[in-house]
C-alpha cells in the first residue's frame, strides 16, 4: 500500500467518528509534538468535511488559517 493509500484510507475511516471526538483529537494533535504532519492534515480534513455535510462549521479566510497553523511564510498570490 502507498503512502497515499495509506492516508485516504487513515482519512475514510476518521469520517466515520463522531464530530465531537473529531473536534477532541484534532485539539490534542495539535498541541502533542509528535504529532506527524499527515496524522494533522487527516484530522483536520475529516472535522472540515463533517462540518460542512451538517452544516455546523464556520468559514474560515486564508489570514485566519495561516495564523491557526502559523503559516506566515506560506504566502500566496490569492
Amino acid at each position: 500500500m502507498t503512502y497515499v493509500e495509506e492516508n485516504t484510507k487513515k482519512l475514510e475511516e476518521l469520517k466515520k467518528l463522531p464530530y465531537e471526538t473529531l473536534n477532541k483529537m484534532r485539539k490534542e494533535i495539535k498541541n502533542n509534538p509528535n504529532s506527524t504532519r499527515a496524522d494533522i492534515i487527516n484530522i483536520c480534513v475529516a472535522c472540515g468535511e463533517i462540518e460542512i455535510e451538517q452544516g455546523i462549521g464556520r468559514t474560515y479566510t486564508i489570514e485566519e488559517i495561516r495564523k491557526e497553523f502559523n503559516l506566515e511564510k506560506c504566502k500566496s498570490k490569492i
